[in-house]
C-alpha cells in the first residue's frame, strides 16, 4: 500500500530536522542528541515498580532496569533489548516503550543496557544479553520474577540480540526461553535484498546507515556471517522458541525479518509474521506519531500473556 499518512508526516519533519548524515556525524554527538530528545512521559501506564540495578556482566558492571506492573508476584518476565544499530540508544531512550510492554504483557520486563559499538565490538552485546539471562534465572526470584517463564523481545538491533540469545541459550543448553518477539529484526547482512533496494533512501533507516552500523559492530567482515551476528545464517534453527516477527513495509530490513520467520517455520518452529502496511522502521517506540505503534504494543502484550501464561 502507499506510505501511511502518519509515516509521511513523520518523515517530512524528520528529513527537515535531520540534515547531517548519521554516518558522518560523530557517534557521541548523535548519542547526546538522542538523550536530549527524551521528553517527559505522556499517557504512560502506571507500574507497581521500576528499579535500575547494576549486575555482573562479562566485562564489569551491566545496567538493567526492572519494570513490574500491578498484579502481585511472582511474575513471568520478558528480557527486552533496545534498538539503535548496536551503536545508539539505551534503556533510558526506550524507557517509555519498556513501561508500555510491561503493562500490556502483564509481566515483568527487564531492559538490558548492553555495551555499545564501536567501543565494544561483537560479541560484547550478545554476551551481555547472556549475562542478563543468567542473572534473571539466578537472582530474579529476589525481585518477584518467575524465572521458569521467560520470553525475549527486541526491536531492530535489539531484536537481533534477542534472536541471537535464543540461539546461544540453545547451544549452551542454558535456561529455557518460551518465546521470542522480534520487531523489524536484523537477521543477516545481505544488502542486496529487494527491500534494501526499494527502501534504500527516504524512509528513516537507510541502506547506507545499515552498512555503517555493521561496520561499527563487527571487527571483521567475516564476523557478519557468524550465526550470533546473523541468526538467519545459522546452520540450524531447530530447537528455538516460538516466534512472533513484526515487520514494516517501507523498511530496508523487511525482507530479512520475513525470511527469518519463514526459516523458523521451515525448521518446525511456530512462527507468526505480522507486516505493518505503509509503516517505516522504528515505528514501535513512537506512540505519539503512529497509531500502529499502540496496536503493535497491544499485540506484543497479548502474545506475552498467552505464551507466558
Amino acid at each position: 500500500m502507499p506510505l501511511h499518512p502518519q509515516a509521511a508526516a513523520f518523515l517530512a519533519i524528520w528529513n527537515r530536522v535531520n540534515t547531517s548524515p548519521l554516518e558522518t556525524t560523530p557517534v557521541e554527538v548523535t548519542r547526546k542528541s538522542l538523550m536530549a530528545g527524551i521528553g517527559p512521559l505522556k499517557d504512560c501506564p502506571e507500574l507497581a515498580r521500576v528499579e535500575t540495578l547494576s549486575i555482573a556482566g562479562q566485562d564489569g558492571a551491566l545496567r538493567i532496569r526492572i519494570y513490574q506492573p500491578h498484579g502481585g508476584t511472582p511474575q513471568p518476565v520478558c528480557l527486552y533489548f533496545h534498538g539503535g544499530g548496536w551503536v545508539l540508544n539505551s534503556i533510558d531512550t526506550h524507557d517509555d516503550l519498556a513501561r508500555r510492554l510491561a503493562a500490556a504483557g502483564e509481566c515483568s520486563v527487564i531492559s538490558v543496557d548492553y555495551r555499545l559499538a564501536p567501543e565494544h565490538k561483537y560479541p560484547a552485546a550478545v554476551e551481555d544479553a547472556w549475562s542478563a539471562l543468567e542473572w534473571t534465572v539466578r537472582q530474579g526470584g529476589e525481585y518477584g520474577i518467575d524465572a521458569s517463564r521467560i520470553a525475549v523481545c527486541g526491536d531492530s538491533a535489539g531484536a537481533n540480540l534477542a534472536a541471537a540469545l535464543c540461539l546461544l541459550a540453545r547451544d549452551r543448553r542454558g535456561p529455557a526461553i518460551k518465546a521470542q518477539i522480534l520487531a523489524y529484526p536484523i537477521t543477516d547482512c545481505d544488502f542486496d535484498r529487494f527491500s534494501y533496494q526499494t527502501n534504500a533512501e527516504g524512509y528513516f533507516l537507510t541502506r547506507s546507515q545499515m552498512q555503517w552500523f555493521w561496520e561499527q559492530y563487527v571487527a571483521t567482515p567475516q564476523q557478519m556471517r557468524e550465526p550470533y551476528a546473523s541468526p538467519l545464517l545459522a546452520d540450524s534453527l531447530a530447537g528455538l522458541p516460538p516466534a512472533v516477527v513484526l515487520t514494516a513495509e517501507y523498511d530496508p530490513l523487511r525482507d530479512e525479518g520475513e525470511a527469518y520467520a519463514t526459516a523458523l517455520a521451515a525448521a518446525g518452529i511456530p512462527a507468526t509474521l505480522v507486516r505493518y502496511p505503509g509503516m517505516i522502521h522504528g515505528f514501535l517506540k513512537r506512540v505519539e506519531s503512529f497509531d500502529d505503534a499502540r496496536s503493535a504494543i497491544q499485540l506484543i502484550g497479548k502474545e506475552l500473556r498467552s505464551r507466558l501464561a
